[in-house]
């Protein structure tokens, strides 16, 4: 039964990391609070939003770089220790600074490839990646042409990655750096707080999916959760207030996967949404000559993110605002095989569901 197959978690080290993610990109992530959709329905919290402002405010300049670097809302290389947290089972954020400093530079780098979709490497096996790195490392002319040809990064951050392979050592020493200052001086000030915060809405949602089981899931609209929920045995749910109407998403384990989810997103399946706002979604996200163009590439076979943005020169940021808009405007369809998500078209659904659109939006009011 998939009640049975659903952990519900709450760890410390995971908000530990999503509070360096919200203070460096709190502009990014309220934007979707401005979606049409969800406008007049939430609010961003005002404290976590003063919070995050004033938190960057005071941040001394060495650290405000460090964050940018590791924190950088296209790439989130930092992020890429979460699956430290997972694979260790480290709940706390100093047993999981504890094992990062008992961790390999050249893992620590491995988990920064593997994050999100920005690199073009099919397996996501972490000692595949740590040979990746191994022979980057060692091989300038490999590496360079790895960052050119492999990744689909912004200029900027290729530059960054670039920086992060000549030094090793101190890449390392940088980011435990920036983490042993951020626990101390940011996040343990707010840690009993958000502890009891999240025991709350923890406790709302395990009530949400026992009421409304499958029909609540779908309606929060987890990626390819389904698809997912046949390939492992356990599906980790978790909440956040540092994400607010978004989700997080993380496999390492092959028999776990993980999903973090904002307090607003436990929410949005008991929005009522107009259905005219549904057909308009579908002609906002046809409106960019770039998703016309993802469309069709899909249309034709599909497509793993990194070798759609590479086929079509689109930047990893880019094409992840690319897709969200087409996923609400459910213009795509995703596979997860156990490895990785793909993205695929069907061309005969996507005309009906663009005429059905129009003729909705045509109709006359009664």
């Amino acid at each position: 039964m998939l009640l049975e197959r659903i952990k519900y978690i709450d760890w410390p080290a995971y908000d530990f990391l999503l509070s360096l993610m919200r203070v460096n990109c709190n502009e990014m992530i309220i934007e979707a609070y401005k979606e049409q959709d969800f406008k007049d329905q939430f609010v961003p919290d005002p404290e976590l939003l003063e919070w995050a402002k004033e938190t960057k405010k005071i941040l001394p300049d060495d650290i405000k770089e460090l964050l940018e670097r590791f924190f950088d809302c296209e790439t989130y290389f930092g992020a890429g220790t979460f699956s430290l947290v997972q694979e260790r089972n480290l709940r706390e954020p100093e047993e999981f600074i504890k094992a990062l400093k008992s961790t390999s530079e050249k893992s620590i780098l491995g988990r920064f490839l593997r994050t999100g979709f920005g690199t073009d490497v099919k397996s996501r096996d972490s000692s595949q990646f740590e040979e990746l790195v191994e022979r980057l490392t060692v091989d300038e002319k490999e590496m360079l042409l790895f960052i050119t040809e492999s990744t689909i990064f912004s200029s900027f951050q290729k530059a960054n990655l670039l920086g992060f392979l000549e030094n090793p050592a101190e890449t390392k020493q940088d980011l435990i750096y920036l983490f042993e200052w951020f626990l101390e001086n940011v996040f343990n000030r707010m840690r009993d707080e958000v502890r009891r915060s999240n025991e709350k809405h923890l406790k709302n949602l395990e009530e949400y999916i026992r009421k409304g089981g499958t029909s609540y899931i779908e309606k929060l609209n987890l990626l390819s959760f389904f698809d997912i929920l046949e390939t492992v045995q356990t599906i980790e749910l978790s909440v956040s207030p540092f994400l607010g109407l978004d989700q997080a998403g993380f496999m390492v384990m092959k028999d776990r996967y993980l999903f973090i989810l904002g307090y607003d997103r436990i929410e949005v399946p008991f929005r009522e949404k107009d259905e005219k706002l549904q057909c308009i979604d579908v002609f906002s996200a046809l409106a960019h000559k770039e998703r016309l163009a993802i469309l069709r590439e899909l249309s034709r076979e599909p497509h793993r993110p990194v070798s759609l943005a590479k086929k079509l020169r689109i930047s990893a940021g880019d094409l992840s605002n690319h897709l969200e808009k087409l996923k609400k405007g459910r213009l795509l369809e995703s596979v997860y095989n156990g490895e990785y998500v793909e993205y695929t078209v069907n061309a005969k659904e996507l005309k009906r569901l663009v005429s059905e659109s129009l003729d909705k939006l045509l109709e006359e009011q009664n």
